[in-house]
């Protein structure tokens, strides 16, 4: 399902890149979390690009953009 097969392990769950530009200055995905994200905590989506967990998909998943 990651954009490169590659599962990124991040400092509070896993984050799964889904789309990255050509240029990888943007990205999104999704990230699994053990407790629920804060509104501020920023996952590298790309190598130029932070993006924010933004929609709860339920059982620990949020859509990141």
């Amino acid at each position: 399902m990651s954009v490169d097969g590659d599962v990124q392990a991040q400092e509070r769950g896993l984050y799964l890149p889904i789309y990255v530009d050509w240029r990888a200055k943007n990205g999104s995905g999704i990230a699994y979390f053990r407790r629920p994200p804060s509104d501020d905590y920023l996952i590298q989506t790309a190598a130029g690009d932070l993006g924010r967990p933004t929609r709860d998909l339920g059982d620990g998943w949020w859509w990141v953009e």
